[in-house]
């Protein structure tokens, strides 16, 4: 099948967290299955960035192009190349009034956020690229609210076009928290007939839903783990279309994301000190030894190690993790914490690791190579989120080694199984269910009491490792989605 990605951010070229490494790994798999892919994005300021850095040309395939819908109109140029270390083409939509911003989802400079207008924008212009460069998708295939205005598309009269008479589409929710909502003038924006302003489809509670226009007129629904899928449906995660999704709950299906077992390989990855495999261990001590050293923490046998690395948001636990890290470092752990976001948490991250210099190390910002040395030199990786619709950083760990501590939600629940006395021999971490420091601290503590038990805790590591989060088996599932879609009618 011929499938045109739609999407926000692609990995490594623009990304701010799970969509950009889905929209950046899953083509490849999908490609490798027999599918003959195509990916659309815009471009951004940091994409062109990353172009730059990695003397990556670019290709006119269009003059600029006026796009105009309802009474809007803006111009487009249609730029091509290839997702990096493959031959799937990646058409890159520019317009600098919309693209060319500081970060990817930037209001305007006078503080006014054009969302909708910017990704509406981006939604007319891929449909004109399909149209003037004869592109004939099998599956369109749409990321969240920035292109769930697609399925509209396709549903509100795009299928009467040449080039769109057979599509069948699949939206994809990788956060239901934010839905593209705007306020009713907005509807004005989208070029949609007036019929499509009523409950059943965009209009939403007196204002417009993107994302629930997508949920209600795709072809299929998925979203990145199976209990995500569930809980979604839910008053208390649906972040009010759980009634929605209930509803069309028929075409809705959890699949797990994947990694790139590649890029996250403890036995051949690049950025770790010393190599090591499930096999044969020794280099994960000696990645540990390298960690503290740069942390400036001393090496104390049987301390255990525990890692952060996260947005500082709140959605990541960040008001559980602060109160629990001075329990945990009294009760013996040293702790290393790799992480941006909200000034807050930033600030009174670095109070906590300024008192116990001794025991903890804050880094604050990202760095890619230094998140590799903390998977492979921590004992724990802690992750207390508060919702968390799939989470990739536990199945990093678990590949490294690693054992996570988590809060058992969303996709955590898919992916680590809880250590009880009765099941060490699948156990791969630790998890809780309460929101609370405490919680977050004890679940913690059990994990430094079993850390001291070495045989123990070789079967949470290899547990860990032996498990299977490579895109291949997430792609057969989306496999069977598109042919699901194809059925459609």
């Amino acid at each position: 099948m011929r499938i045109l990605f739609a999407t926000a951010e692609v990995s490594p070229i623009a990304k701010t967290g799970g969509l950009g490494d889905v929209s950046g790994s899953l083509p490849k798999a999908l490609a490798k299955h027999g599918h003959d892919i195509v990916i659309f994005m815009p471009l951004h300021r940091q994409a062109r960035e990353w172009f730059t850095r990695n003397r990556t040309t670019l290709e006119e395939v269009l003059p600029a192009t006026q796009i105009m819908w309802a009474n809007w109109a803006a111009e487009a140029s249609f730029l091509r190349t290839t997702l990096p270390d493959t031959d799937i083409p990646l058409y890159l939509v520019a317009n600098d009034h919309f693209f060319n911003r500081e970060q990817i989802y930037a209001p305007r400079a006078d503080g006014y956020d054009d969302g909708i207008e910017r990704f509406t924008f981006f939604c007319r212009a891929v449909i004109r690229a399909c149209e003037l460069l004869g592109i004939v998708p099998d599956i369109l295939h749409a990321h969240d609210w920035h292109t769930a205005l697609l399925p509209v598309y396709l549903s509100s009269g795009l299928r009467g076009m040449t080039e769109f008479a057979a599509t069948r589409s699949v939206y994809t929710i990788h956060n239901l928290n934010y839905q593209g909502i705007g306020r009713a003038a907005h509807f004005s924006v989208l070029g949609l007939h007036s019929r499509y302003w009523s409950p059943d489809a965009i209009e939403h509670f007196g204002q417009v839903n993107l994302m629930k226009g997508g949920i209600i007129f795709a072809d299929q629904v998925t979203t990145v783990s199976p209990n995500y899928a569930h809980e979604i449906q839910t008053p208390a995660r649906g972040a009010g279309l759980d009634g929605v999704l209930r509803s069309l709950s028929f075409k809705l299906t959890g699949i797990l994301n994947g990694i790139d077992i590649e890029s996250w390989d403890p036995e051949t990855d690049p950025n770790v000190p010393s190599n090591y495999s499930a096999s044969q261990m020794n280099g994960k001590a000696l990645s540990k030894r390298a960690l503290l050293d740069d942390a400036g923490l001393r090496w104390r046998a049987k301390t255990p190690l525990l890692s952060f690395v996260s947005r500082l948001v709140d959605q990541k636990g960040v008001d559980l993790l602060i109160p629990a890290l001075e329990h945990m470092l009294r009760a013996g752990a040293h702790v290393v914490i790799l992480g941006s976001g909200e000034s807050r948490y930033e600030d009174a991250l670095m109070r906590v690791g300024e008192a116990n210099s001794d025991r903890c190390r804050v880094w604050i910002g990202f760095d890619n190579a230094l998140a590799h040395r903390l998977y492979a030199g921590s004992d724990m990786l802690l992750m207390p989120s508060i919702y968390e619709p799939c989470g990739l950083n536990q199945m990093y760990a678990l590949r490294y080694g690693t054992v996570p501590v988590v809060r058992l939600t969303g996709g955590l629940v898919d992916t680590v199984i809880p250590f009880d006395a009765t099941n060490a021999v699948e156990a791969n971490g630790f998890g809780f269910v309460t929101p609370s420091p405490r919680d977050l601290f004890t679940c913690a503590w059990l994990g430094m009491l079993n850390f001291k038990e070495t045989r123990t805790w070789k079967q949470l590591q290899a547990n860990g490792m032996s498990a299977d989060f490579s895109w291949d088996r997430s792609a057969l599932e989306y496999d069977r989605i598109y042919r699901r879609a194809m059925m459609a009618f």
